[in-house]
């Protein structure tokens, strides 16, 4: 590794820097020599973090050196030895030379080494940087890592709380008491050995907790013991920004340096941490916690209905105390509904002195704030560790603790007893009341749960902070020595070093190591058709822009490879624009070239889109995939889209806040008027509100370049981009590489011309671990159209086996059909087959790739005539799905081998939308449920459990009664005589079911394609039924639709399971049974399956429980009637016993077979 020289620090660098590396270092050195404070941008992709940890650690070498060079000297003249001259002059060389590499603002005598207090975003960031750090020469200093007990908690009880809060006190309870088992045993392990020695110098979260189980011994405080003797600490950015958890986590900044990476979202984080909004709901919830409180303790005292169990129970607190914290609550509540609010959205603001003022009227202020602060926190975790202290109540503090943190809020400024020193305390807040008439109208989010507390209607108050600053001027009146902010995106810096408020000597904004072949910037100001390209609030939802903003995607996704990202402005304008997509046919025209996953507003699903997005980006069979999202959303702002992940990002508008947010309109005149005041150095409110979209767009453009090997397009789909403002709030390195397009096509032609150069010249990705690619070139064919390029038969099972028999048989005659049958029945696997998630995967595969393309020639003739050849590769064919026939078509009795390639695009249309209209139907964990249950059915054919789970989903509701009969088309064909028993008895609809359904169809097509026509022939059955009556349609096998007319079908007489079917060898001996008659000259029906019971009779509405659920009395209820308990005196109908939803048992019933 080389050794560099930077500004006369050392620093071990594991290569040669690039100049932007050497220019970064140079500013982190001089920020830390000279004691100032610095914001550094560096896009991401140029080792910001690598270059930050380094010179930041070489320069605390240095200083150690420099400290412990001044012990000797100073022992030495204790002891009063006596040294020669040449010794001397080598001493005072030595510290010259240290004193010139830490600065001289540091002073040349001290004997203490400065920490380094290493802050971001999220656990997940600074679990990266702690692996940067492993790989550097710097990988032996002492480091700590502090994080939540969400991450390093690993007693049984207390990671069950959902709540953090709840984890807080349930652990400082247990760690008092001596009851947590891990904590004992650590104490017990540092008596014998130290942290240090047991965990090594760097340690990440993964490593606490793994020792922590291993050895039985709490993460949690074994990584504050770790924190003594630490030369650099990690933690996330609340637990330095707020004093409250300063003191908590004992981190001491006063003479140490602060580093914030991935600072670009720091100042709203400063200004949320200092902000509230306490709802009526909140204040109620309160209010009823503490009289179920004081109806406990009365009990307690009176000593009625008390266990021995709550007997050993104390709280911390007295009766008189809950007395006095119900009467501040009240009149606090009181105190709102005084404040007179008007009718509209609009509500009413207030300056921050007036929050000081309401609280006073509660009798609250900085006088008694700490008692009563220290009340709440005792009564909080009291409910939180005692099982029994919240009575029948599910909220279990919830609303003390929101108490609790309003009022640490407003009193965090340990503010004098002056009034001046308050009100310019205040000034930097904003008071708003609204009205919130809302509650009684949403839909619950527990349907079983029914609190008059949280429907409370009243009045919303707002507590905003809009001066990041204040958190900033914290750090530093504790005596923080260096602050420095970093990020890949921090431009416009003039707005950010504004808000903050303290001064920012050393500034930085690097360029990109990348050069100018691989990247390639534009701005569209039309679309194909024309239409102008215009997000803004008069035109963002007119079908035209949406129709030509869609025809822009489709082009791109042609030939763009790989990954293709799309940010919209906002959640509500991507929707209503997916919404148009799918109601027209630009959805399917896109997801003919590449399947589309949209980013949910739910942070739990997201991680399984985007392992269902990777896997589709690196299946090699498919031609990438789009990803859409929105800024300032979750991956906008740090997910990982390198090389193959993200070729292009294409910005569909300019995500300004919203103008009439009462928050948005305030922060604007708080800036205003702090722009007239005198020593103030600040933006205008208007200036603000236009950097805050183009910062939302820099992170955006951020997800596509990652590395030095990595290229990418950034397509600015808006006019307004084009303007000379919006193009210098980019970022510095594509800055002046902007190019401005008037017209569609000529922009089209570059965006070809340039991935088709770029994949020339830059070196390809490492091929995945699970497929490889023989594709080049910049653009990639549709999946249908590569069959033939892969050299090896990777079949996979699909809805119908005639969709790829076609293709086989005329590109490879060596491929026999033995083969064929091999392949489907799990003898070959490909690519393409693993990433199939669910049930109608191989149908909605088929299904995408095979629509018309006619509609989709949009592009100018220059680019169409570019791309024609490209996008129609010669000598293929596509496979064609061919619409089923219903029950009036005659089957002919010849048995043709050639497959009709005729399409029908109503089937593909029913398939498509009925997989929409069940996403659209069920919430998110309800569609996760629906795919798990896909997935399972498909891999094991449990069709009981694939029933039961699909009548819970669409049977209690009538609306949702059609998509359950829709399902009978996607059921194995020896289960849909049954469903459609099923369906008749849940839902009284007919799902059309036809005993020629039945039939295994692939045993006759295998037939057909071997050439065996006798023994396709034999296959065949002639049903008459001119003379019979069909009594009974659901249960009989023999139907009609023209008297006279005989129906032919292939039916084999075999068993109908496709098990069976896949398991004999030889398909073509298989003989024939007359379904209408047997040899005993009795008629040989199907089997016949009663309705579906369950066997168990609810005793509140007597009749048979469809989805039944047992309570601990052992009494059952269908699930429709416990919500009517629950909504009402929560008894049971029987016994009349209190019962809790938890301890209801859901009884799986199974079919009954008459």
């Amino acid at each position: 590794m080389p050794i560099l020289d930077v500004k006369g620090v050392h620093v071990n660098f594991p290569f040669e820097p690039y100049p932007c590396q050497l220019d970064y270092m140079n500013k982190v050195i001089e920020c830390l020599q000279n004691g100032v404070n610095g914001v550094l941008e560096s896009p991401t992709g140029t080792g910001k973090t690598l270059c930050l940890l380094c010179s930041s650690l070489a320069w605390q070498e240095s200083k150690k050196a420099q400290c412990e060079l001044n012990r000797q000297v100073s022992v030495s003249q204790l002891l009063g030895s006596s040294a020669d001259n040449l010794t001397n002059k080598t001493i005072d060389g030595i510290a010259k030379g240290l004193e010139s590499a830490t600065g001289k603002s540091w002073g040349g005598t001290d004997f203490d080494v400065p920490k380094i207090i290493y802050a971001s975003r999220t656990h997940s960031q600074l679990s990266q940087v702690v692996q940067e750090l492993k790989r550097t020469a710097y990988n032996s200093v002492k480091m700590s890592i502090i994080g939540s007990r969400d991450q390093l908690c690993i007693h049984e009880q207390v990671k069950k709380e959902q709540n953090n809060t709840n984890k807080v006190h349930m652990c400082r309870a247990k760690v008092n008491n001596r009851t947590c088992y891990y904590y004992n045993h650590l104490e017990s392990l540092k008596n014998n050995t130290e942290p240090r020695v047991l965990m090594g110098n760097v340690v990440d979260i993964e490593d606490l907790v793994a020792y922590g189980q291993k050895n039985k011994a709490c993460p949690y405080y074994l990584a504050r013991e770790l924190k003594s003797d630490a030369d650099i600490i990690f933690m996330p950015y609340n637990y330095l920004l707020d004093p409250k958890s300063r003191k908590a986590h004992g981190i001491e900044i006063s003479g140490n340096i602060v580093i914030f990476d991935e600072a670009h979202n720091l100042e709203k984080i400063c200004e949320d941490s200092s902000s509230f909004d306490m709802k009526p709901g909140d204040l109620a919830t309160a209010i009823e916690e503490v009289n179920r409180l004081m109806e406990k303790m009365l009990q307690s005292e009176s000593g009625t209905d008390i266990d021995e169990s709550q007997a050993n129970v104390g709280p911390d607190f007295e009766l008189s105390d809950l007395l006095k914290l119900k009467a501040i609550l009240i009149d606090l509540e009181e105190a709102i509904d005084k404040i007179d609010v008007p009718k509209n959205d609009k509500g009413i603001n207030k300056p921050g002195m007036f929050m000081f003022e309401l609280l006073s009227q509660a009798n609250v202020n900085f006088e008694n704030k700490d008692i009563i602060i220290d009340t709440l926190d005792k009564i909080v975790s009291y409910v939180t560790t005692d099982a029994s202290a919240a009575g029948s109540g599910v909220t279990k503090g919830a609303g003390l603790m929101k108490m609790s943190d309003i009022f640490k809020i407003v009193f965090s400024q340990e503010a004098a007893s002056d009034m001046l020193n308050l009100e310019k305390i205040s000034r930097h807040y904003k008071v708003h009341l609204q009205r919130d008439d809302k509650g009684n109208k949403k839909k619950q989010m527990d349907l079983w749960t029914n609190s008059s507390a949280a429907e409370k209607s009243g009045k919303t108050l707002s507590y905003w902070c809009f001066s990041p600053g204040q958190s900033m001027k914290n750090l530093q009146q504790y005596g923080v020595k260096c602050i420095v902010m970093t990020s890949g995106t921090l431009s416009p810096l003039g707005s950010l070093i504004a808000e903050m408020q303290i001064d920012f000597p050393v500034q930085l904004e690097n360029p990109h190591v990348i050069q100018k072949h691989q990247f390639w910037i534009g701005t569209l100001k039309q679309g194909p058709d024309g239409t102008t390209l215009n997000s803004n609030y008069e035109n963002r939802f007119k079908t035209s822009y949406q129709a030509s903003l869609g025809n822009c995607i489709v082009n791109f996704s042609r030939v763009v490879p790989n990954g293709l990202l799309i940010f919209y402005p906002s959640y509500t304008v991507m929707e209503k624009c997916l919404e148009h997509w799918r109601e027209t046919n630009i959805w399917s025209r896109i997801e003919q070239y590449k399947q589309i996953f949209v980013e949910p507003k739910s942070k739990g699903v997201l991680n399984d889109v985007m392992n269902d997005f990777y896997s589709k980006i690196n299946d090699q069979s498919l031609n990438g995939a789009i990803f859409i999202a929105v800024c300032r959303g979750k991956v906008s702002e740090g997910l990982d889209f390198s090389d193959i992940n993200g070729r292009a990002v294409v910005i569909t508008g300019l995500p300004y806040p919203p103008y009439l947010d009462p928050k948005v309109v305030l922060k604007m005149q708080y800036l205003d008027e702090l722009k007239m005041k005198d020593g103030f150095q600040t933006i205008l409110g208007k200036e603000w509100y236009k950097q805050q979209a183009s910062r939302a767009v820099n992170q955006a453009i951020g997800r596509v370049i990652r590395h030095k090997d990595d290229f990418g397009a950034i397509i600015l789909c808006d006019t307004r981009f084009a303007g000379s403002d919006s193009i210098r709030q980019l970022p510095v390195w594509v800055r002046s590489y902007v190019n401005k397009y008037e017209t569609f096509g000529s922009a089209m032609k570059d965006i070809m011309f340039f991935f088709k150069n770029a994949e020339k010249l830059m070196p390809a990705p490492k091929p995945s671990k699970k497929s490889s690619s023989n594709c080049t070139g910049a653009y990639f064919v549709p999946t249908t159209t590569r069959t033939g390029s892969c050299g090896k038969l990777n079949a996979q099972p699909a809805h119908n086996v005639i969709q790829h028999v076609p293709s086989l048989k005329h590109k490879d005659n060596s491929v026999t059909n033995d083969k064929l049958r091999e392949a489907y029945r799990g003898g070959q696997s490909s690519s393409s087959s693993v990433s199939q998630k669910s049930l109608f995967s191989a149908l909605d595969q088929s299904e995408k790739n095979n629509r018309d393309v006619a509609g989709d020639q949009i592009l100018s003739l220059q680019a169409n005539s570019m791309t024609t050849e490209m996008r129609k590769p010669t000598n293929k064919k596509r496979i064609i799905i061919k619409k089923r026939s219903n029950g009036t078509d005659k089957v002919t009795t010849d048995i043709s081998t050639e497959v009709s390639s005729t399409v029908s695009m109503s089937s593909v249309n029913t398939a498509e939308n009925f997989i929409a209209e069940i996403k659209s139907t069920l919430s998110g964990d309800s569609y996760k449920l629906f795919t798990r249950t896909l997935i399972d059915y498909k891999k094991n054919e449990n069709f009981d459990k694939c029933v039961e789970t699909l009548a819970s989903l669409f049977t209690e509701d009538i609306n949702t009664h059609h998509l359950f009969a829709k399902f009978y088309r996607f059921v194995r064909p020896h289960h849909k005589e049954r469903y459609h028993n099923i369906c008749k008895e849940l839902t009284g609809l007919d799902t059309g079911y036809r005993p020629e359904d039945t039939v295994n169809k692939k045993r006759i097509q295998e037939a057909v394609n071997t050439g065996h026509e006798s023994d396709a022939k034999r296959l065949k059955v002639d049903w008459d039924s001119k003379d019979k009556k069909d009594n009974n349609k659901t249960n009989t096998a023999s139907s009609s639709t023209n008297h006279g007319a005989s129906v032919h079908t292939l039916i084999p007489s075999t068993s109908f399971s496709n098990k069976e079917n896949n398991n004999k060898n030889n398909t073509h001996d298989a003989t024939v049974q007359e379904p209408s008659t047997s040899t005993s000259g009795v008629e040989n029906k199907p089997k016949k399956y009663g309705p579906a019971k369950s066997g168990y009779k609810c005793v509140l509405c007597e009749k048979d429980a469809k989805i039944p659920f047992i309570s601990q009395c052992e009494h059952v209820c269908c699930m429709n009637c416990w919500k009517q308990v629950f909504d009402g005196d929560k008894l049971c109908p029987a016994c009349k016993l209190r019962v809790r939803r938890r301890q209801l048992t859901q009884l799986h019933f199974q079919l009954s077979d008459t």
